[in-house]
């Protein structure tokens, strides 16, 4: 992997339970705390966590983006959009289906760059 997750909070933002509980089961597994959420409402109560520190986003909530973005929060797109909202295409995406080892390793990445 390429960066350790050893207690690393990620927020994971699905819309569908089956895809956030494997993803944070992969990410647990890797030494992560999970903060779940299945839409971008319940992800605004979670974005203040004070250890939060990466992102695994399907929404296309400007408002959470812009927020993870203002605290520094790096993030990727696990997504079978086709498209991603324009102001944060720079953002790295994963499209689904993915194996949930490719999240992890997406996430990995996104640590060692910040």
């Amino acid at each position: 992997m390429a960066g350790s997750l050893d207690g690393r909070v990620v927020l994971v933002v699905q819309r569908s339970w089956l895809i956030a509980n494997n993803l944070a089961r992969a990410l647990e597994a890797n030494g992560a705390k999970v903060l779940l959420a299945t839409n971008s409402s319940s992800a605004l109560r979670l974005v203040d966590h004070p250890l939060l520190s990466a992102a695994v986003l399907n929404s296309d909530s400007r408002e959470l983006c812009r927020l993870l973005e203002a605290r520094g929060i790096s993030f990727l797109f696990y997504t079978g959009r086709a498209q991603i909202i324009d102001e944060f295409n720079t953002a790295p995406v994963i499209r689904k289906p993915a194996r949930p080892a490719e999240v992890v390793d997406g996430v990995g990445r996104l640590l060692t760059q910040t």
